[in-house]
């Protein structure tokens, strides 16, 4: 089977997170499952939805949304202009009203997860695939 792709340009606003998951639908549950899928397109959006808020960049930055799907994995990464070294898991005590949830959704979604300091920066997650190839759930 070969890699399947996908990547998307999206506006660094507040429509990136919407668009982020428009552009994962269909896509995914193929791939995954319904259900994994959603689990999938809900901490991309958030990702998305972090770099929006913290990565300071300008209306006319944009970020990059890249979808890769293996046998074996499907890998999601988001892009930045700008560094994405502060990016990181925030303890209870930090957070603000609501905010500070995204890495742990993607820590409770993903087999694993990173960042790539850059600039530019991003922050990447997998999920495993069923190793038979098939989507999970009915």
């Amino acid at each position: 089977m070969d890699d399947i792709q996908i990547r998307r340009e999206l506006p660094a606003s507040a429509e990136a997170g919407a668009l982020g998951r428009e552009a994962l639908d269909g896509w995914l549950s193929d791939l995954v499952g319904e259900e994994t899928a959603e689990a999938v397109r809900l901490a991309a959006s958030e990702l998305i939805e972090n770099v929006v808020r913290h990565a300071a960049l300008s209306e006319a930055d944009v970020i990059w949304l890249a979808g890769i799907a293996t046998p074996d994995i499907v890998r999601i990464e988001v892009e930045q202009a700008s560094s994405a070294a502060s990016a990181r898991i925030i303890p209870i005590s930090e957070r603000g009203e609501g905010g500070g949830f995204g890495f742990q959704i993607v820590d409770a979604v993903a087999s694993q997860w990173g960042i790539r300091e850059g600039p530019p920066g991003a922050v990447w997650f997998e999920v495993d695939r069923d190793v038979s190839g098939e989507p999970d759930g009915p």
